[in-house]
């Protein structure tokens, strides 16, 4: 997910300093310096000096505890009924805001919970009738597979469908992990680059790949294809390009949301010695071309060009000082801002759009979580959190 190491899940290697412990490890997740020769020393966007958010009585409430949880997703925005992963591969059900005991999906004998690994993302196909799982598998490759949903809503295992199977390098680094259906009702989803310091497969500017790709694509579990690629995708017919691709130039894209009054997608990139990054991708505008490994942030990195696409800064990037190291996007609230965290300092952040420069917000919850990987829309339009420490808390007010 965001990175990683042992107990460290989707950051793909973030900042530079939060403990000697995780700087030894080269895990992804935990913070790695490419180098020495790659210091943090340039201008970057204070974050801790941002101003509270007004609504300071918003605060996070516990509501369950369940192994490593990952995604959480809900059937409709009223009666709090959905299902719950864990990075272990399990499903629970959630039913009227209650996290359920019971296991109803159980991918653990093929699903790899170290490093960035694990059952990273749930989606419901806009007609409530297929779940969306996506995985690593035990050979560290992603997965991409669909399950009918019976009359109470739960996952059918035995009519698993698979839509799609990428090859991953033998790392756990970078399995991405942003992944849901946007307002067209296409399918978007967020591949890493295939793990390694400095994509050193150079897969996020190879436009004959998925790896270090968004890719944009229609679902048909039941058709005899898998899937379709839609016709308007921007490099549908452009020799050498692989058609899914909707935008190129990540790294490691763990998590993403979509604006429903816009129709905008913002897309969180994990950042490696440096620099987090928030992208904004306007609705149905594709090909776009982020940077990696060209730049980190919208910093120098290797350098050099972008091999196609448009290039496009992202709306915020915020550097790996005092304890941060590595975004999760979450929804965009009823006033434009875009609720956010980090999984090393555990706050929770909203930035209104408004241009790249811009500093998010805090929010004072009275809670700094542990190593939250989530923030997703829940019923009545209160979000919810996910800690991979295992708390599941609602943001109240």
């Amino acid at each position: 997910m965001l990175a990683s190491a042992g107990a460290a899940l989707a950051l793909g290697g973030a900042g530079a300093a939060v403990g000697a412990a995780l700087a030894a490890r080269d895990d992804g997740l935990s913070p790695s310096r490419a180098a020495a020769d790659r210091p943090c020393d340039r201008p970057y966007v204070e974050v801790l000096a941002a101003p509270p958010a007004p609504k300071s009585e918003r605060r996070l409430v516990q509501v369950g505890e369940v192994e490593q949880p990952t995604a959480l997703v809900f059937r409709d925005a009223v009666s709090g009924d959905g299902l719950l992963a864990s990075r272990t591969g399990q499903v629970h059900p959630v039913i009227d805001g209650d996290i359920v005991d019971e296991v109803v999906l159980d991918l653990s004998d093929d699903t790899i919970d170290e490093g960035d690994g694990g059952l990273l993302a749930l989606a419901y196909d806009p007609e409530g009738n297929w779940l969306f799982a996506y995985r690593t598998t035990a050979e560290q490759d992603e997965e991409l597979t669909a399950y009918p949903l019976d009359a109470a809503g739960l996952p059918n295992v035995d009519g698993e469908r698979l839509i799609l199977a990428v090859d991953h390098p033998p790392s756990e680094q970078h399995h991405g992990g942003a992944f849901g259906f946007g307002p067209d009702g296409y399918l978007y989803l967020g591949l890493g680059d295939g793990g390694g310091l400095g994509d050193p497969g150079e897969n996020a500017q190879d436009p004959g790949t998925l790896l270090g790709k968004v890719i944009r694509i229609d679902p048909t579990p039941e058709a005899p294809e898998p899937y379709a690629v839609p016709a308007d995708n921007p490099f549908v017919g452009r020799d050498g390009w692989r058609p899914e691709i909707w935008a190129l130039g990540v790294r490691n894209p763990f998590r993403l949301s979509f604006d429903a009054g816009t129709g905008d997608l913002w897309l969180a990139d994990v950042g490696q010695s440096c620099w987090e990054e928030l992208n904004r991708l306007p609705a149905g505008i594709g090909g776009q071309n982020l940077g990696w490994d060209v730049r980190e942030g919208n910093h120098r990195f290797e350098g050099g060009q972008p091999t196609g696409g448009e290039t496009q800064e992202p709306e915020l990037t915020y550097a790996h000082r005092r304890g941060w190291c590595a975004i999760a996007v979450g929804p965009v609230e009823a006033d434009g801002g875009v609720l956010h965290t980090d999984y090393c300092s555990g706050r929770l952040m909203v930035l209104q759009p408004g241009g790249t420069g811009r500093a998010p917000r805090l929010l004072d919850t009275g809670v700094r979580l542990q190593r939250p990987v989530a923030v997703v829309a829940g019923p009545g339009g209160e979000p919810w959190v996910l800690s991979l420490e295992g708390g599941v808390y609602r943001v109240e007010g």
